[in-house]
């Protein structure tokens, strides 16, 4: 099988995850199906497709008269058999939680055809704990999109032990046609590449606030009028070679013998969840928030990413 012989998508999972997922492959011009326990969830995933691609057409990103068609290209079903029996790939998204995962691929397994492949949207599990739940591991595979899919183009791939070449060539090849950027992980890792290197850096953030050396506020500050700016435009590792490795290599010495290397950091956050302040949907986290505060932080998020969005095609071409 190659990427051509794709036509029937399928996604498990209603939420912000698998409903952006069906909506960039129902916009690519795939056959999709979206399958839910909740009809109210496959409902919320409908409306929140349209809104996402109206948004889109209004910035230019999608043709508003297509609108209509593609989410037409969508069939909502609370049926799990009958969204992935005739599918040519499965793409998991339900909660994140291993015993749920499991029991899904352990169902594919038996109700989906025996080219399907099957893909999961796991953020961090490792991808041999599907692979095992199932008989069929070397078409099991993990795909790893970012929030929001619509508008941030990386997808890691990562493979299980028994992943087939076939099937990452497939899958990879699939999701350029899409207009994502896939990286394959060389072997898997707990947290793949960008939650680790996430993570890491906010570990340190936290570090930092909680010596008192920082606010909330200044270490947002510092990130995005600095190298949150470059990092947009290009890596880390590039931006090495231009300041020169002898100058990294000098100020890693001054700097990462004093950086946090044990998750006590995160006691700043445990106390937050404990006390219920949980962010947007509290109204407290980090920081305070009213609706009207919120509505602006998620309007922000999406401008900007629209912005960087229209440069990158702008840059490629496109």
């Amino acid at each position: 099988m190659n990427a051509d012989d794709i036509r029937k998508v399928a996604v498990v999972g209603g939420g912000l995850m698998g409903s952006g997922i069906a909506q960039e492959f129902a916009t690519a011009g795939y056959d999709v199906a979206l399958q839910d326990i909740s009809t109210a969830q496959l409902d919320s995933a409908l409306t929140r497709m349209r809104e996402n691609l109206t948004m889109l057409a209004e910035h230019g990103l999608v043709d508003a008269g297509f609108i209509d068609g593609i989410v037409a290209g969508i069939t909502p079903a609370t049926s799990l058999e009958s969204t992935v029996s005739d599918a040519d790939i499965v793409i998991e998204a339900a909660t994140e939680d291993v015993e749920v995962k499991q029991g899904l691929f352990r169902s594919l397994s038996e109700l989906c055809p025996s080219h399907t492949i099957l893909a999961t949207t796991t953020s961090a599990i490792h991808p041999d704990v599907f692979a095992d739940a199932t008989d069929c591991p070397d078409r099991v595979i993990v795909t790893h999109f970012g929030i929001p899919n619509y508008l941030i183009p990386l997808v890691e791939m990562a493979r299980a032990e028994k992943t087939s070449d076939e099937t990452s060539a497939v899958v990879f090849a699939l999701l350029e046609k899409i207009g994502k950027r896939p990286i394959v992980m060389k072997r898997p890792l707990q947290g793949f590449i960008a939650n680790r290197l996430q993570f890491a850096m906010m570990r340190e953030a936290l570090n930092i606030i909680s010596q008192g050396a920082a606010t909330p506020e200044d270490i947002d500050t510092a990130i995005q009028n600095n190298f949150g700016r470059r990092y947009g435009i290009t890596g880390p590792l590039a931006i090495f070679d231009m300041s020169g490795l002898n100058v990294v290599l000098k100020v890693a010495g001054q700097t990462v013998p004093h950086l946090a290397t044990s998750d006590a950091p995160f006691d700043y956050i445990r106390e937050k969840v404990t006390d219920g302040k949980l962010g947007l949907s509290t109204g407290e986290g980090m920081y305070h928030w009213t609706s009207e505060s919120a509505a602006a932080l998620r309007r922000r998020l999406t401008d900007g990413l629209v912005a960087i969005e229209k440069w990158t095609r702008a840059q490629e071409g496109q």
